[in-house]
């Protein structure tokens, strides 16, 4: 039977998703596929390797979402537009959200880069469109990153409240409270220079 490191990570991620990083182990994913553990090696060194690798491809397409919103023409519609594709992503991917997000991964497989999530490029990514607002005059503020973190903690707060259905309310309305919510966040640090974006639903 031939192997493709791609079928392992399908089947790693779907263990991964399901159970944690505490039901993926060698043994167990080999028997899944109807491999021996050591064909599995062939492709990654230890069962570290491999958890990482699914973190590593849930993040890169988290960031395949946030790339859709460079579409955008101003740098203020590309930061709502981002942050629209942020909840696209974890009302798409709900399991995968909460694994990158809401729940305890091992140390030696939590991020995808050296360093803390800080250094993630997903975070990089907002950093750049709030410091392109404050090129353009849109937005003021003298720390990128700390705002940065302030609207990732925001919509990561509404997000996973919807996701773990605490707050009463259908997936339309959510979408218009969270449009709603960021506006009035990013507003707060508005200049009034340019075109400020208007919620779209």
């Amino acid at each position: 039977m031939q192997l493709a490191r791609e079928r392992i990570l399908a089947e790693a991620g779907d263990l991964f998703l399901a159970h944690g990083a505490d039901g993926v182990t060698m043994r167990g994913l080999a028997a899944r596929i109807g491999v021996t553990p050591m064909a599995l090696y062939r492709y990654f060194d230890n069962r570290e390797a491999l958890l990482q690798a699914i973190v590593e491809q849930g993040h890169a397409t988290f960031l395949g979402y946030l790339n859709r919103s460079l579409g955008e023409p101003t740098p203020m519609e590309r930061l709502f537009e981002s942050g629209r594709q942020y909840l696209a992503f974890a009302v798409d991917h709900p399991q995968l959200y909460s694994v990158l997000f809401m729940e305890h991964v091992p140390d030696a497989v939590a991020s995808t880069e050296p360093g803390s999530w800080l250094d993630a490029a997903t975070f990089r990514f907002l950093v750049d469109r709030i410091r392109e607002c404050v090129d353009a005059g849109t937005l003021a503020t003298d720390d990128p990153e700390e705002l940065a973190l302030t609207v990732w903690a925001h919509v990561h707060g509404l997000t996973s409240l919807f996701l773990a259905g605490k707050l009463a309310v259908e997936q339309r309305q959510f979408e218009q409270l969270y449009e709603r919510s960021i506006l009035a966040v990013v507003g707060a640090f508005a200049t009034g220079a340019g075109r400020r974006p208007t919620a779209k639903r």
